[in-house]
């Protein structure tokens, strides 16, 4: 909750800064993540929130959220969400931007496992915030002068075998 109470600020800030510069952008995606953690492995639908700013020709900087997982099931509840700060190479031509993705990013992973027998059930918690390197390869296709959609391939890999491949398609809107 505090994640989201800090993208929302960033957001505000990004958005009330920008109306006058075409350089900087929102985005916000929905797609599939597929998570790999402590033998764990889990496929869910994930979503993004970020805001970027061109600070080059060919060249953006962006900085985000991504919720990668969050599931249910007999054995965990888990849920893992992501920071990120990266930067984006691109090419453009008529119908849009190829881009690729490099970044770092702080991934909070918290779950509950059964680890108790059936005579004496118990649950164990783990919490942690693991460091991660991120990168990606999408297509933002124009479809007016300030909207486009976007499409990406992003992986994720991290400390203690943590490792991400998200899949999305999003909706990004060019400030003026």
């Amino acid at each position: 909750m505090k994640q989201l109470l800090w993208i929302a600020v960033i957001w505000v800030m990004g958005v009330s800064g920008s109306c006058a510069a075409q350089a900087n952008y929102g985005l916000a995606t929905i797609g599939y993540s597929d998570a790999d953690f402590a033998n764990d492995s889990e496929g869910e639908i994930s979503f993004s929130l970020a805001y970027g700013r061109q600070i080059h020709e060919q060249w953006y900087a962006e900085g985000g959220y991504y919720r990668l997982f969050d599931y249910s099931n007999d054995v965990a509840d888990a849920s893992g969400d992501a920071l990120y700060a990266a930067l984006l190479g691109k090419a453009s031509n008529a119908s849009g931007e190829l881009f690729y993705k490099l970044g770092v990013a702080k991934v909070d992973i918290s779950s509950d496992v059964q680890c108790g027998s059936a005579e004496t059930p118990l649950t164990c918690a783990y919490d942690d915030s693991i460091a991660a390197g991120l990168a990606g390869l999408g297509f933002d296709y124009y479809v007016t002068h300030s909207s486009m959609v976007r499409m990406e391939y992003v992986f994720f890999g991290g400390e203690d075998n943590f490792s991400a491949h998200t899949f999305s398609i999003g909706f990004r809107y060019n400030f003026k």
